[in-house]
């Protein structure tokens, strides 16, 4: 039998020997504004078993260079941001895969949340908080606030088992890979949570017609996911039920200045989507 003293240094070893390894893994192209910030944030990060890795997608301005500052590892991939997921997940050494994008600053204590909430789920979703130079690009958050309040969204931490169990991101998709890859771990019937730290998105400088030109390409590629998609579409459609308008009463008393921009970009959206569709249709 250990002595009190004995016990408590062999717990503090126990502890740090079985720390999983943590695989951050990050896409990138072009984004030499952020890409350190989004490094930074991982460094400092409460959890010390982490491994890092960038896959870029052929960029031409100081990305890569900046990220050779780091201790991380980069990789290259010009297929697109789903192959960069999935390259850099095979490329991994962790017990778990944290998916984040170069635009992104994690809080100081996600990971160690996430490592703790694996022993009680499988997968985990990471709220997300929008923001940006512009007016526009802080309007944006009011959607992030619906997700955060009815703790939704596209799961970014799982094991490195469960993502090759579902053969991991889709390459043949050009946008919401994440989206389709979130459904396909739910219909393993994996249980899937949510953590009280969250993901800061900068988006910077990005006014009106930056952010619904990157709406328009999203639209634009709703055609190839139908087309692509893994997941069958009945399924993918069932979504659980949120309150919306009890949100945005919320954001109405505390950010009033930000519905009417909100407003506004969801209904230019909605138009748009609405008419790109009947053009498919049509076509």
């Amino acid at each position: 039998m250990f002595q009190n003293n004995d016990s408590v240094n062999w717990a503090i070893l126990s502890d740090t020997m079985v720390r999983p390894l943590v695989s951050v893994v990050i896409p990138t192209y072009n984004n030499q504004s952020m890409i350190a910030v989004c490094l930074e944030s991982i460094y400092k990060q409460t959890y010390d078993n982490i491994e890092i890795i960038v896959v870029d997608g052929g960029s031409t301005d100081r990305t890569v260079n900046i990220c050779n500052r780091y201790e991380v590892t980069v990789l290259e991939t010009d297929l697109g941001r789903a192959a960069a997921r999935r390259r850099g997940a095979k490329q991994s050494n962790g017990t778990w895969l944290f998916h984040v994008d170069s635009d992104m600053e994690l809080s100081e204590g996600v990971i160690e949340e996430c490592v703790t909430a694996a022993q009680q789920y499988d997968a985990l979703i990471v709220p997300e908080v929008n923001t940006g130079k512009t007016y526009w690009a802080r309007c944006t958050d009011v959607d992030k606030h619906i997700s955060r309040y009815n703790c939704v969204g596209n799961l970014r931490f799982l094991s490195r088992e469960l993502y090759f169990e579902v053969d991991g991101h889709n390459p043949e998709l050009l946008n919401r890979e994440d989206r389709e890859f979130h459904e396909l771990v739910k219909q393993t019937g994996a249980s899937i949570g949510h953590t009280s730290e969250t993901i800061t998105h900068h988006l910077d400088g990005m006014g009106l017609l930056d952010i619904l030109r990157k709406r328009l390409r999203y639209i634009r590629s709703l055609k190839n996911f139908e087309e692509r998609s893994r997941v069958h579409k009945e399924k993918f459609n069932r979504e659980k039920e949120v309150d919306i308008l009890g949100v945005l009463l919320s954001e109405l008393r505390k950010r009033p200045e930000f519905m009417p921009g909100f407003l506004l970009l969801t209904g230019v959206t909605a138009v748009i989507k609405r008419a790109l569709l009947l053009y498919y249709r049509i076509k």
